[in-house]
């Protein structure tokens, strides 16, 4: 069993554009992304998959490996899966989806995440969660929400509040989703010929698995990860690396 990590990355981004080359402090947040991950001691094989030839160069100064996706994937999984064309991967191994704009991700999280999948085998993903800490992420839709069972399975995910408390008091059993997968390759391989009608709805491609029956464990810990959509997340990376 191979344990592979893949950190899709595409330019085009709205909120913040191309933010994943910004440099901080001399590196891009790719770069930085990449260093990072490279630290989890389960990871075996990195790679960063991108259609930019920018990206690619950027990386590339700082010996990282690069697989060039088609311009037309549409998603993160879509890119892994094209990336996985380059690489030779078997159907017991272990696939890792980093997201390209979370550099904080403690790589001992990604170690669990990856942890989990091996060990309980009645999963075909694993993700990692965290508590929401107020009402400003609970109301973000930004934040992506997740609802777990009494065995830590994921039952849906949404950019609404949930649980939603009735009476007003708060949820405190509330979690936000942080974007890493782990997927057994089999589940990436019959991919495309999963459908959701709740995927079109939230633009959340997790909620495919879900609604075709993937059980998806969710690790839950405190992480300090940010994903970096906006000048304020930018503004605290760039805090926390001082």
């Amino acid at each position: 069993m191979n344990i592979i990590g893949i950190i899709p990355a595409r330019l085009k981004s709205t909120r913040l554009p191309e933010k994943l080359l910004i440099k901080v402090k001399g590196k891009t947040i790719i770069e930085y992304v990449y260093e990072n991950a490279s630290r989890a001691k389960l990871i075996r094989k990195l790679y960063v998959a991108t259609d930019s030839n920018r990206i690619k160069k950027a990386l590339e100064k700082s010996g990282c490996s690069v697989i060039m996706t088609s311009k037309k994937c549409k998603s993160g999984s879509e890119r892994l899966r094209d990336a996985l064309r380059y690489i030779k991967a078997n159907i017991n191994d272990i696939i890792i989806n980093i997201q390209g704009d979370e550099p904080l991700l403690e790589p001992r999280l990604i170690d669990a995440v990856v942890g989990a999948l091996v060990k309980e085998k009645k999963y075909d993903m694993a993700t990692l969660a965290s508590p929401i800490t107020g009402p400003e992420e609970m109301n973000d839709k930004g934040v992506v929400k997740v609802v777990i069972g009494s065995d830590s399975n994921a039952l849906y995910f949404s950019r609404a509040p949930i649980p939603f408390e009735r009476d007003g008091e708060g949820a405190k059993e509330a979690l936000k989703h942080i974007g890493i997968y782990a997927y057994k390759k089999s589940i990436l391989d019959k991919w495309p010929r999963l459908t959701s009608k709740y995927e079109k709805i939230e633009k959340l491609e997790q909620l495919r698995a879900i609604e075709n029956g993937c059980m998806i464990k969710v690790i839950v810990a405190k992480s300090r990860s940010i994903g970096i959509d906006t000048k304020a997340d930018l503004s605290k990376f760039k805090k926390s690396i001082r």
